[in-house]
């Protein structure tokens, strides 16, 4: 018998830098992705885009991962359609996004002909430019849809700005990257870390003191203080029984992310519009479901 110890050389690869990313996920613990390097900068954020076989296209900003191509719809499915299928038919009207430059959450809200304005305020300019390029699937059907509007600028003085001019919405989507979770003194780096604030979240109720308000938190299993430290903001600001936890499970994320809702209508479990044929995660059951949680995340939420 012979042992077979050397190897034909692997085929000749495709065309650009093949890598290896890490993304750190907690102690001694790391998601780890192979694929082409498609785009790379340093501006006000860190952005990397890679493609893999498996995942297709990802973004990662600061070094973690927002979304990818093959699972994407699941995240924003649920940050979407849970507050708007939740609330009163036809209630909601005008809609501001906080962060979403991707425009993940804005092609879901306009599959919905009731919406009649829905307005981005994303602070990175390069983010919605590079979407338009690598991710043209996380478009609106029409690009073009005069009921959307996008404002490169820090949401957190827009909201300011918003306040001031008495602008009101039925529903405000945080849709941002997590906070920042640096050990105590060390320099805020999450563009997003103010959107997590008490003070931010009291400019909101200001704002619009009757609207749906829904933030992302994070996979709890890893990322619980995020959970624990926003459902606190959020019983500050809100009547603790406005307020709302559910959960989608995002494959790429390792686990089940988190969303806090601030609801001040009765009974957010049960979905009060019609079902709609174009998504591919999202329907009534699942509506119902999000909001059963283990009993692990319940004891967080105390």
């Amino acid at each position: 018998m012979v042992k077979e110890i050397m190897a034909n050389s692997l085929p000749t690869g495709p065309k650009g830098i093949r890598f290896l990313f890490g993304e750190f996920v907690h102690y001694d613990y790391f998601f780890g992705y192979i694929g082409t390097l498609l785009h790379a900068e340093s501006g006000i954020q860190h952005i990397h885009i890679m493609e893999n076989e498996f995942w297709g296209k990802m973004l990662f900003i600061n070094n973690c991962l927002q979304f990818t191509e093959r699972d994407e719809f699941i995240y924003h499915e649920a940050l979407v359609h849970i507050p708007v299928q939740a609330s009163p038919k036809g209630k909601i009207k005008k809609v501001l996004i906080c962060g979403g430059g991707d425009f993940g959450a804005s092609r879901e809200l306009l599959k919905y002909p009731e919406i009649e304005e829905v307005i981005i305020v994303d602070i990175d300019p390069d983010v919605p430019k590079l979407i338009k390029k690598y991710f043209p699937s996380l478009l609106p059907e029409n690009p073009k849809d005069p009921r959307l509007k996008l404002i490169t600028a820090d949401a957190y003085e827009m909201v300011k700005k918003f306040t001031r001019e008495k602008k009101n919405f039925d529903l405000i989507i945080i849709d941002t990257t997590d906070p920042d979770v640096s050990v105590e003194g060390g320099k805020t780096q999450e563009l997003s870390h103010a959107l997590f604030a008490e003070e931010f979240h009291r400019m909101l109720l200001e704002m619009s003191p009757e609207g749906i308000v829904v933030q992302q938190c994070g996979t709890p299993f890893t990322m619980k203080d995020i959970l624990k430290g926003t459902y606190q903001i959020f019983k500050k600001v809100y009547p603790e029984n406005e307020i709302y936890c559910y959960r989608a499970d995002v494959p790429s994320f390792g686990g089940d992310n988190a969303y806090l809702m601030r609801f001040p209508f009765e009974d957010p479990k049960t979905p009060k519009w019609e079902e709609l044929e174009n998504t591919l995660y999202y329907n009534h059951e699942v509506h119902r479901a999000s909001f059963g949680l283990p009993k692990f995340w319940k004891e967080v939420l105390e």
